[in-house]
């Protein structure tokens, strides 16, 4: 899905400062009950106004007024003496014009008072106005006003504490109830999407029959947005709830017990589960704690079915209520598994255009003389909404013949896959931008921002600047200063080193296919061509090299070999014989020796080095020549120097580190 230009009311509900007013009266709620509520409105950060002053005169403040304007919920305690307070009427008065003017959401709170006595008014109410009656009888017009007030009040949905004995859990209900008002009110991946609200819809009428649900289509339709609006908008009503995204990249980097540990101890919001390396498997405690609880779950794309049978093996049962939401691209993965299946759809025509010109336009209709272009640009992307806004980036801001010439070469392409859409903001990348985005699409997705940038500079490249280029062509994103790509564009950056040989792997610059990079390596068959290898040792049954695998790589800049399993890593029966000098990135997982041969592994120009579940006792012997930022500097077991953070680099015993991720950073 994507986002389009605010409407006038939303920006309005948007520019509020505070989330709730509260409102209430006097003393005897002040430091106990209201105290209690505000602090746990704000433990869930949910902006709450509280005035702690005691008033005293005729008029409320002009700010006190604002504050009740600048509120999307006013919350009003009732309490005994709420009605004595010429100040809480005035409020009160205030209040409700609001909820009559803007829709202000208005929720009381009856605190060992009788909503029948609010609203006829009696008891201590009926007192109260007794009294204001003598004291205005002048103005017994405002005394009218204060009276419908709290009648309008008392017929109000709201809370009240006589039906619920134990505060904390009336508080608890209050809290949640705001904060399905406030996602009502907010759906904050709902707000300004186009095409969303009748899948989010349909997803909610059958998730209330459906405990288990799978959201499938194609990449780039939006079934991660559909299932982080869906769960916005509900995991208030759980106990517990956990939004686990990328299931499949987290999968192939960790394993599924890292995923399932990580799930679990969320699930119980219990961090110390998560620490160590399946700390949680086989625990009955935990499981049986898990069964207790109503719980929301998405796992986000998930790739493989043994996956879900992992999870749906490990964590057992979970409590009455609970709903799961899975979202996947193989549809295999679903069947059997969930009770209700989500087919993700492309937009329709309409959404299709309002999506692409607010990219293209900034508003949701085309210019004046861009109309057809718009049109036949919308053609093009079939309603996929990630295409639809790199396509729209694309071309915003250039001249109609620019327009036409971009949609002739689509034209051209005689090739309707989205792949080719996305390929136009490639090409239009000057040559050290092209090399970054197909480095970053081969094997940097998913690293540091600052480590892609130091990596990059080792290149003798403008990185800064590149990343930037490149995020401003929705190329790339940045998520938790993580370098991220959308699989659709990965996928098109992969076809871009394809398309270098279509017939000879080893001829390409990057290599990542776990067959093509195994047969370079087994059989000998490197190339000068070859600039980056990354390996995923755990598809290859028995991996097995000998001591001259990279011999005749000379350009190889990025190794990356990895594993879920040391059941399937890499076998030397000896010592590497030669390894190229020009290596910035050097990952391998269970590598297989106890030192990297100095004669052999050249550190001239290593940028950074993992190392995980390795049998290393010392990374090599000798002294290391060591060139950074045109410096030269000399590491060896004795010690490391030139300033650089060099981990690990010295002369002592690993053993313990052989469950560590060793890591040499220069700095």
């Amino acid at each position: 899905m994507g986002i389009v230009a605010s409407s006038s009311s939303s920006s309005a509900l948007s520019s509020k400062k505070y989330d709730v007013f509260m409102s209430f009266g006097g003393d005897n709620t002040r430091t106990n009950f209201t105290s209690h509520l505000y602090t746990a409105l704000c433990r869930n950060k949910i902006e709450t106004y509280m005035d702690y002053r005691l008033h005293k005169g005729d008029e409320i403040s002009p700010a006190l007024i604002q504050a009740i304007k600048n509120s999307t919920i006013s919350l009003v305690v009732f309490s005994q003496n709420y009605a004595s307070s010429k100040w809480c009427l005035d409020e009160l008065t205030q209040i409700l014009q609001c909820k009559r003017a803007q829709g202000q959401i208005v929720i009381p709170v009856f605190y060992k008072v009788d909503p029948s006595e609010v609203r006829k008014p009696e008891g201590a109410y009926k007192k109260a106005f007794e009294k204001h009656e003598r004291a205005f009888r002048r103005n017994i017009h405002m005394v009218n006003n204060w009276r419908n007030a709290l009648f309008e009040m008392a017929n109000l949905a709201g809370w009240d504490s006589q039906t619920c004995r134990d505060e904390s859990k009336l508080i608890q209900n209050i809290v949640n109830y705001v904060l399905r008002k406030l996602n009502n009110r907010y759906p904050f991946a709902l707000k300004d999407l186009v095409g969303i609200d009748e899948n989010c819809h349909c997803i909610e009428l059958l998730l209330q029959k459906a405990p288990v649900f799978g959201i499938w289509g194609m990449g780039g339709l939006g079934k991660t947005t559909m299932a982080k609006v869906v769960f916005a908008k509900l995991f208030s009503q759980f106990e517990s709830s956990c939004f686990m995204e990328n299931v499949r990249e987290m999968t192939e980097k960790h394993g599924i017990s890292y995923v399932r540990d990580k799930l679990i101890s969320e699930l119980l919001d219990d961090e110390n589960l998560h620490d160590g390396p399946s700390i949680v498997s086989g625990s009955t405690f935990a499981m049986r704690r898990l069964d207790r609880k109503k719980v929301l779950i998405v796992l986000d794309d998930v790739s493989h079915s043994k996956h879900l049978d992992s999870l749906a093996k490990e964590c057992g049962n979970l409590g009455p209520g609970s709903r799961v939401i899975i979202t996947t691209r193989d549809k295999q993965v679903l069947a059997g598994r969930v009770d209700e299946i989500h087919e993700a759809k492309a937009l329709i025509d309409h959404e299709s255009l309002k999506l692409f010109c607010c990219k293209a336009f900034h508003k949701d209709h085309p210019e004046i003389g861009y109309e057809e272009l718009s049109e036949r640009a919308v053609a093009y992307a079939k309603g996929i909404p990630l295409a639809l806004t790199v396509l729209g980036s694309y071309l915003h801001s250039k001249t109609t013949k620019e327009w036409e010439s971009a949609l002739r070469k689509l034209k051209k392409t005689l090739n309707e896959d989205i792949q080719e859409v996305l390929k136009l903001s490639y090409d239009e990348l000057n040559d050290e931008d092209k090399e970054m985005f197909v480095d970053i699409a081969c094997y940097l997705k998913g690293e540091w921002e600052r480590n892609v940038i130091r990596l990059f500079e080792s290149y003798g490249l403008h990185a800064s600047i590149g990343i930037r280029t490149l995020l401003d062509k929705t190329l790339i994103t940045l998520d938790s200063f993580r370098v991220q790509m959308h699989d659709l564009i990965q996928g098109m950056g992969n076809e871009i080193v394809r398309q270098q040989c279509l017939k000879e792997p080893r001829k390409r610059s990057h290599l990542w296919n776990h067959e093509e990079v195994y047969d370079v390596l087994k059989n000998k068959k490197g190339t000068d061509a070859i600039e980056s290898i990354t390996f995923d040792m755990s598809q290859i049954k028995e991996v097995s090299l000998t001591a001259d695998a990279f011999k005749n790589i000379p350009n190889l800049r990025s190794l990356k070999l990895y594993s879920t399993s040391p059941k399937n890593c890499a076998n030397l029966p000896s010592g590497l014989e030669s390894f190229c000098d020009r290596l910035r990135y050097f990952y391998w997982d269970f590598f297989p020796l106890e030192s990297l041969p100095a004669s052999t592994f050249c550190m001239q120009n290593l940028v950074e080095i993992h190392m995980k579940y390795s049998h290393v006792t010392k990374l090599w012997d000798g002294v290391q020549l060591i060139y950074h930022s045109g410096s030269k500097s000399e590491a060896s077991s004795q010690g490391d120097e030139g300033g650089y953070n060099v981990q690990l680099l010295k002369n002592q015993d690993l053993e313990g580190f052989e469950h560590s991720h060793v890591q040499c950073e220069f700095v």
